[in-house]
């Protein structure tokens, strides 16, 4: 038998190598059994949420398309980050938090076009339903 960590020759019976005092392993004792590591598949779902809140920063000045590509990034997301012996959790993480603040976002850009838009549609009506009744009270005097 020869050693392991400096090569020379180890007469049997002994335990401990002349040379240089490294043990000898057991010849009769069993190899040791090395189990294989989990293999870690690629997370696509993960990065499809990540390209979908990417998406979704991106686009959330436009109304209506950050809402679908935020909740589809959004669900993805927690998809990719319950996903089992997955790589790229990370990026899972990083969609789930960019499709939060996108949608985020893409609402206060909707609410930002739409309450001056109704603001002046109330006024208008107000100043119509006043000009209504002061025509309909010209109106009245005049038939009569």
């Amino acid at each position: 038998m020869y050693c392991n960590k400096c090569g020379s020759y180890i007469p049997s019976k002994r335990t401990v190598c002349s040379n240089c005092g490294a043990p000898v392993p057991d010849p009769n004792a069993p190899a040791p059994v090395v189990e294989p590591e989990p293999e870690k598949r690629p997370n696509g779902i993960a990065v499809a949420g990540l390209v979908m809140g990417i998406i979704t920063i991106v686009l959330c000045w436009f109304p209506g398309i950050p809402l679908l590509t935020g909740l589809l990034g959004f669900i993805f997301s927690i998809a990719g980050i319950a996903k089992k012996n997955a790589r790229s959790k990370g990026a899972a993480v990083t969609g789930l938090i960019l499709s939060i603040a996108g949608l985020i976002l893409s609402v206060c850009a909707l609410l930002a076009l739409i309450i001056p838009g109704v603001t002046k549609y109330l006024a208008a009506a107000e100043e119509a339903k006043s000009q209504m009744s002061t025509m309909g009270l010209v109106w009245r005097t005049w038939i009569r």
